[in-house]
């Protein structure tokens, strides 16, 4: 998602996205072997956006996130990461249409979205994506290389959809899921295949055509 802001010219909302995936990463504990390198790649990326100076005056988009409270043994000596028993945060459920300009991101679960997602509005997950209503906009499930989460919406007239690296874009969606309830999955590939959600239009996935990825 940043990267596709970055190269429509939104460059200044490109560097909030990305100093924002940086934040949360930074302040969890590592999950993945492939973490720091895709924290490194995502600084690498800021440094190169900033330095083209074209978004210095620019104003980044508000995010609404839901953040874990900070935990006084976090990073505290003899502290290691939770438990692995912990059980899992309940999911970020949103009453509210999001509007253009807002980034909603729910950190370490699922996003709930129980409203319409307008033009322009944005939302990140760690884990899976609900929208129980219209998803114009942008939604990325897996943002912290979650492969095995998912995107489900009742009608997909999304601008961007994906699944950690790889997206679709509205061009990419075939024309018989336009507009119906789908779900978007990624691909071993690391593609993203959409398939309608209602039992009058089941079909293989479609992937996207051409293959997207981010980095």
């Amino acid at each position: 998602m940043a990267e596709l802001s970055a190269r429509q010219g939104r460059v200044a909302e490109a560097v909030a996205i990305y100093r924002h995936l940086v934040r949360v990463a930074e302040a969890a504990p590592r999950e993945a072997s492939d973490d720091g390198a895709r924290v490194e790649r995502w600084k690498a990326r800021v440094a190169e956006l900033e330095g083209s100076g074209a978004g210095a005056a620019a104003v980044a988009a508000p995010v609404a996130a839901a953040r874990e409270p900070a935990s006084p043994a976090r990073g505290a000596v003899g502290q290691g990461p939770p438990p692995a028993s912990a059980a899992p945060r309940p999911s970020l459920v949103v009453h509210e249409p999001v509007r253009s300009g807002q980034v909603i991101y729910a950190e370490g679960r699922d996003l709930i979205v129980v409203a319409p997602v307008h033009s322009g509005a944005q939302l990140l997950a760690d884990g899976n994506i609900h929208v129980y209503g219209l998803l114009k906009g942008r939604a990325v499930a897996g943002t912290r290389g979650a492969r095995d989460a998912q995107v489900f919406c009742l009608a997909l007239e999304a601008e961007l959809v994906g699944v950690d690296t790889g997206y679709v874009t509205s061009d990419d969606i075939p024309p018989g899921l336009w507009g119906g309830p789908a779900r978007i999955s990624l691909t071993p590939e690391g593609t993203c295949a959409v398939v309608a959600l209602s039992a009058g239009k089941r079909g293989a996935p479609a992937a996207a055509n051409p293959a997207r990825r981010i980095f």
